[in-house]
């Protein structure tokens, strides 16, 4: 394949993950539903920290380019995002 096979299926991949992370969000909206009626706050840094590590072991166990570190930044990013929509 030449660059530009390449780049449609990244950009079809973009396409894939930003549906992925509106349905995320939306899963997010709810959960700030639930916060606001317990009277809990948005964030909960157990929480972010559980699924950070998640994300590391797994990333550890699938291997692939993009070290676990890396997969750990793209979360940090996207909950920092999501909990924008809990609020």
């Amino acid at each position: 394949m030449d660059i530009n096979e390449w780049r449609i299926r990244i950009d079809e991949l973009n396409d894939e993950l930003m549906a992925i992370l509106n349905k995320r969000a939306t899963y997010a909206a709810e959960i700030g539903k639930i916060k606001k009626q317990k009277g809990l706050p948005v964030f909960d840094e157990g929480r972010e920290t559980a699924v950070l590590n998640e994300v590391a072991e797994k990333a550890k166990k699938a291997g692939g380019l993009l070290q676990p570190e890396s997969f750990q930044n793209i979360f940090r990013v996207i909950m920092e995002e999501t909990r924008k929509v809990e609020e």
